[in-house]
This record gives structure tokens, sequence and C-alpha cells, in this order.
């Protein structure tokens, strides 16, 4: 069903434009602080003086992108024949000598691109000892005498260890004559591609009938994986089929091309598993390409994710249609990723309260399909997909409703603990800093995020236990410094217990948000508000919001008690407070937490605070008697309140600072 409703987009797109590949066209990304990127234009001259090569270049836009058909480059091992890449080793190697073969197959000679491949390849190009084509750099001037045989005998290894040796250096050396007669540095180019004579020979139609035809296979190509038969995805009969899937990328994953998942386990089963006509193909090919680019966004450095549709019914919706519902669509589900980009536009505008409801007004078409969240890794130079993770059947109202919930907690939190409301937004991204991950090579240990994606966007279940170890965790990290390997980012230096302070609320945010969403099982549910006399007003909603109840009371009283000590630690010098050193992040027993209760307690006595204190320690100590004989919480959990607590004082600080200067600012502005 899934590939089926993707086909369909595809067979939309198809249906919308004459260009069979305009919708591959795929961006380019600028490297950290470059301003400007640019196609370089390698211009193949033969004249009365013999072969000579210019550079020219031009500023990248989607029209230049257009022109020059940036399609990618051809994925794993697949032999490269495009014109033009980001990879100029390619051009200068086996490309043109590939697309030259290519089209002679097809008995495309008659055509200015294949004429133009013919004078290049044979002017410009010539065989290393083993065989592969290169470049010749001496033959233009852009070397001196015998520049390939002295690269050859320079290189170890394997022929074609070798051959990749030498067709290294002609690019390098192609590169710094490029870049020396444009006057812009290696960074700003971003892709390369050939002209002969002055004219581009990417821009041919003949060029688009080669590219089309790599890209669809052994559909397009009638090869020995090529037969008649039923396709899988339209359950069209009798007619040309392939089993071969090889050319897409992130659908291989329900189609698994590993000769373990072939009927018989070889490879003439696959033709009893799945077979697709060329029709639908062509569909899945464009609409992979389409979902990539318009439906893909990601979270942190690894994790990314495509929203995957399934259409409840065929939509009757042309191309214009698809696309405007697929841009609401993104809008939506990348402010829930992340609210930055989105809270950033609407600045100075109307409120936000309006604003939201503006964006997530309802259009006829927006619960047309249920949602598929597909997340997933991909070393593109590897050709490597993994799938992460796969939350099915999301309905678009859900991701509606996360917002404006989202939304309503990130108004409480500013209301409770100051700053403005991006703070307390719990957005994903925001979600990916509170669960810690390890990151390596081989990626994210992401089982433990993707758990709790599953329940938000699924509506399933997430286990409170399991969350408080990972926010315990998330504390430990910060106390110790240990960011490396992690998901989670160092603050700026001297700022870490306040970026602390800040996951740790936004942590009890997250548990708010569950409680209200019944997503949040096992463990204690915080049943019953504790309402006490002595705590300030600003305290009890802060703990009434959170549905504190008597024991997490005592350890959040805890934790701001021993914020107060740490703040004359401070004063005092210590570089790191002393009393933050007594937790044990690994978890402290009932009876750990009364011997530290203690401690603060000596401690409030010996930096001459108590008597601000007294009250609220009085407080906490009769909560601890109340429920000494049965503590319900667990070691991590206590670990958990007492930060609560430890955090909340420092933002309430921060607040209280805020307010007197913004009373202030008022009050000179009356005069």
């Amino acid at each position: 069903m899934l590939l089926e409703a993707v086909s369909l987009v595809g067979r939309t797109l198809a249906l919308g434009g004459e260009d069979p590949i305009a919708d591959l066209i795929r961006p380019v990304a600028k490297p950290p602080r470059v301003e400007r990127i640019y196609l370089v234009k390698l211009n193949f001259q033969i004249s009365e003086n013999g072969p000579r090569l210019d550079a020219d270049m031009e500023e990248i836009d989607s029209s230049v992108l257009y022109r020059y058909r940036w399609v990618g480059n051809r994925k794993g091992s697949r032999p490269q024949l495009y014109l033009t890449t980001d990879n100029l080793d390619y051009l200068v190697g086996q490309a043109l000598p590939n697309l030259r073969a290519a089209m002679e197959e097809m008995g495309r000679q008659d055509t200015r691109l294949y004429q133009g491949l013919l004078q290049i390849t044979e002017h410009f190009f010539q065989k290393l000892p083993d065989g592969s084509p290169v470049l010749d750099p001496e033959k233009p001037g852009l070397a001196g005498e015998d520049f390939l045989a002295i690269a050859w005998e320079g290189t170890t290894g394997k022929p074609r260890e070798r051959a990749r040796g030498v067709i290294g250096k002609v690019a390098d050396q192609v590169k710094k004559f490029a870049l020396a007669e444009l006057g812009i540095k290696s960074s700003e180019a971003a892709l390369w591609t050939v002209l002969f004579n002055g004219e581009p020979l990417a821009t041919d139609p003949a060029y688009a009938a080669v590219v089309v035809r790599s890209r669809e296979g052994a559909v397009a190509e009638g090869g020995q994986k090529s037969l008649r038969g039923i396709c899988s995805v339209c359950g069209g009969e009798n007619r040309p089929v392939t089993y071969d899937l090889s050319q897409l990328v992130f659908l291989k994953y329900y189609i698994n091309d590993k000769k373990g998942f072939a009927s018989g386990v070889s490879d003439e089963g696959f033709k009893k598993t799945f077979l697709v006509c060329s029709a639908c193909f062509r569909s899945l090919l464009l609409a992979e390409e389409y979902i990539r680019q318009h439906l893909g966004l990601r979270i942190g450095q690894q994790i990314k994710f495509l929203v995957l549709p399934v259409f409840l019914i065929e939509p009757d919706m042309g191309r214009e249609d698809l696309e405007a519902w697929a841009g609401r669509l993104r809008a939506r589900v990348g402010t829930l990723s992340s609210a930055a980009v989105w809270l950033e536009k609407i600045a100075g505008r109307g409120g936000l309260e309006t604003e939201l409801a503006y964006f997530l007004e309802e259009q006829p078409q927006d619960n047309l399909a249920l949602l598929n969240f597909l997340f997933y890794q991909y070393q593109e130079n590897q050709s490597e997909f993994r799938v992460l993770g796969l939350v099915k059947d999301v309905a678009p109202g859900r991701i509606s409703h996360l917002l404006r919930h989202s939304y309503r907690l990130a108004v409480k939190g500013e209301a409770l603990l100051g700053a403005d409301h991006r703070s307390w937004w719990l957005d994903l991204t925001c979600i990916y800093r509170l669960i810690p991950i390890s990151e390596g090579q081989r990626g994210a240990e992401h089982k433990k995020l993707l758990y709790t994606y599953e329940a938000l966007l699924g509506e399933q279940p997430v286990n409170y236990h399991f969350l408080i170890r990972q926010f315990v965790a998330l504390a430990a990290i910060f106390q110790t410094g240990r960011f490396a390997g992690t998901n989670i980012l160092p603050p700026q230096a001297g700022y870490e217990e306040l970026e602390m302070g800040r996951r740790v609320l936004q942590a009890n945010l997250l548990l708010k948000l569950l409680r209200e969403e019944n997503l949040l099982e096992g463990g204690w549910p915080l049943p019953g508000v504790c309402e006490l006399e002595g705590l300030n007003g600003a305290m009890q909603d802060y703990l009434r919001e959170m549905d504190y109840n008597g024991p997490a009371t005592a350890l959040f009283l805890l934790g701001y008690l021993m914020n107060q000590v740490g703040r004359e630690q401070a004063e005092a010098g210590y570089k790191q407070k002393p009393v933050l050193e007594k937790l044990n992040y690994a978890g402290m027993l009932w009876s750990k937490v009364m011997r530290l209760s203690n401690m603060v307690f000596d401690q409030l006595r010996q930096y001459d605070i108590l008597r601000y204190n007294e009250g609220l320690f009085a407080i906490m100590k009769k909560l601890f008697d109340a429920h000494r004989e049965q503590w319900p919480f667990s070691p991590e959990e206590n670990v958990f309140y007492i930060l609560s607590g430890y955090a909340y004082a420092t933002r309430a600080a921060m607040k209280a600072k805020a307010d007197r200067e913004n009373s202030n600012e008022g009050g000179g502005t009356g005069q």
C-alpha cells in the first residue's frame, strides 16, 4: 500500500510536465561560511593549433541546476556517465567515455552530443596501462611531458587502485588550472560540467534520454532482469516488468534486493517476489526524488526522516495541487521538527496565537492521506541507506494537535520560568537534546529517541522510568563535561549549569505533555497536587502546573535549598560548586537523600542563610517525615526531582532579575 501510494505521487508529477528529468534535478548545499557557489565549465576546443581547454563559471541557482541537468551521481559501483557532477575525478576519468559507449548502444551517433563526446575522447583522452580512460593534461598544455607515465610510476597497489590514483592527480591538475584562471576557491566550485567548442553538452536533448535510461535500469533496457508478468504496484498484467530495483534509494528498504529475501534463495527467485512495470518504476523514481527534496527533514546532525503519504482514496489533484499540499505538509512537520525557523519567520507580525491558528487552518485536502515517518541515515558517498525506524499511519491532524499543545505549554513555561516561549517549545529537536545517545561512525544509538518520537506521533505509551533515566543521564553529561561522542551540544564555557537547568525544566514540561496526552505509562504518575502554606505564589504555581505531590515537592525543595548553598559557594570563589558533587547521577537511595538533606541544613547554617530558608526547610522536612515509612520514588527519580528544584531556583533568580529590570525601565519611562 505504501509503495502504491508513493507511486501515485510520482504519477501525478509525471502528468504535470513534459521534461522527463525535471523532477530528478537536485539542490546543492553551500559549504559553511561560503557565500557563493559556482558551476565550473570545462570548455574543450579543437582548432588549427591543436586541443585547448578553457574554464568558465556561472553562479549556481535553480535555473543553472536545471539547464545543466544536475541529477547527482550514479550510486555505488555503477559506471559514471553524467556530464554535470560534483566529483571532477569522474569527468577526467570514466564519465565521458562511458557516456559515449551508452549512446553507441542506443544508436544515437547522429546527435550533436555524441559528436562532441567523440571529439573530446579522441583528442584529449588516452588509456592507462590497465585500460582505464583518462584525460591527458599534457595535450591541452596543462602539464609537462609524460605526465601520465610519471603519475603511473608514482602509484602503488593493484592496477585499478593505481588508475584511481592517476585520475586523482589529473583531477588535481585540472582543478588547479581552473581555479587559478577563474580566481575562485576550491570550496566555491560546487559543480563541474563539460562544453565542446563553447556549447554545453548537458543541454542536448539526447542527454536527457541517456539520463532517463540510466535511471530506469533494467525496465528501460529490457535486459536479463526484465520479463513479462504482473506489476506488484499497479496490478497490471502481462506487461514488461523487472525485479532489478537497485536504482532506488530509500524505497529499496521495502524491496530488499539481497538474495536471502528471494524465493528459493536464488536470483531466479526474485521473479516470484516483487516485480515493477516501467510506468510504476518511473513513478517511484520521480516520487523518491521529490519526497527526498520536498518532504525530507533533519533532526540533529545524523538523523533524517521522510514523510511518506499514503492516500486513503486516490485524490483528484493535479501537479500544482500536489505541490501546494506537500508545501503545507512540509511547513507543519518542519515546525514540529524545529519551531525556530517558523518563529523567526513570523517575528514582528501579529500575536503568536493568531499566527498559529492561521498557520494550522485546515484545508480541504489536508486529511486525504495518512503519514509514515521514515527515520534513516544515508551516506551518499557510500550509497549506504540505513533505516532507523518507521512510524506508520499518523493522521495529519495529529501534527496540528501537537503544535497547538506545544504552544500552550510554551506559554505556560514563559509565565512560570521567564525568558521567551522559544525556550520552552517542545519540538522534535528539543526532545532530541533531552535523550542522550552515543554517536559514532556507524551512526546514532537511535532506538531510545525513536521510541519517544513514536509515542508522540503514533500515540503509543512511553515508559515513565525510561524517561527519568534519560534525563538523569543528561544532567550527568553536563556535570561531568562528557559531551564528546554524544548528541548533546556543549554550552558556552561558564554556562554549563544554566543550560543543564534549562534542559531539566524542559524535561519536566515533556513529562507534563505526555501526561496530558495520556501517553505516560509505568511508574508513579504523581497524583494529587500538594498545596502548602509558606511557599511563594510563583513556586506554588509551578508545582501545581507540574502536578507535583508531597514526595516530589520535598525533593524539589531540597534541590532548591542546594541551589541557595551553591550560590554562596560561588560567591566564596568556588568554580565548581561542591554541593552539586554530592549528587550521585547513578541514583540515590532514600537513606542517601536523608543524609544529603542533613548536610544541606548544616551548610545553610555555615553560610548564614538558614534564617532566609528556614521555612522552606521545615516544609521539606515535614513532607519527608510524612512519607518516611513508604517512600514512593526510585533512586533515579530522587535525583531528577532534586535537580528539578535546583534548576527552578536558577531560573527563578534570572526571572526575578529580568522582572526588576523591566520594572525599572517602565518606571523610568513614566517619569
